[in-house]
């Protein structure tokens, strides 16, 4: 009886842990809208990655000069 309270504490445990752990998921929207404030220009941009990451995910459609729906024509050549 000893070993099954244990056992209950010990699993009761280890879900409030898990649990605890995926409540930060919560902060990733708040993440990306700080993430969005860091940069606006193309001159800004050390990848083509990074330039889609703030035209797609930002908004920030000035990045896509010409409408090619290609962002940042210098880093994403």
């Amino acid at each position: 009886m000893k070993k099954l309270f244990i056992f209950i504490l010990f699993f009761l445990g280890t879900l409030l842990l898990s649990n605890s752990n995926t409540s930060n998921t919560g902060n990733t929207k708040k993440d990306k809208i700080e993430k969005c404030k860091e940069k606006k220009y193309c001159k800004e941009m050390t990848s083509c990655k990074e330039a889609i990451f703030y035209f797609s995910e930002c908004g920030l459609k000035k990045l896509d000069k010409d409408g090619d729906g290609k962002p940042c024509e210098n880093v994403c050549k």
